[in-house]
């Protein structure tokens, strides 16, 4: 009867265990999807101190690179990266004509 019970409780630990697991595994996914979002918001701000201030609260940094060609044409290179390691959310360039 004791190796029954003990058995019993094993499997709901095990089965406990397993669910918590999944749990956190969903809830490090959704961070991440929102913080993925959240750079893709970030690069369409044009108010750029705000960006960056946003950015900051969240752990995200901003990187702009602005080069002209001998075309005239503007690229501007916009980075969001995550503070802690440096990896890198979200890339985009706009172009537009130099004036």
């Amino acid at each position: 009867m004791l190796i029954e019970v003990m058995l019993v409780l094993l499997l709901v630990s095990i089965t406990c265990c397993s669910l918590l697991t999944g749990y956190k595994a969903c809830v490090l996914a959704m961070q991440q999807y929102n913080r993925l979002e959240l750079a893709f918001e970030l690069l369409e701000v044009r108010n750029v101190e705000a960006a960056d201030a946003l950015a900051a609260e969240q752990g995200l940094f901003i990187e702009r690179k602005e080069f002209i060609d001998n075309l005239q044409i503007k690229q501007e290179i916009i980075t969001v990266r995550e503070c802690r390691n440096q990896k890198v959310l979200v890339n985009k360039v706009r172009y537009a004509l130099s004036e």
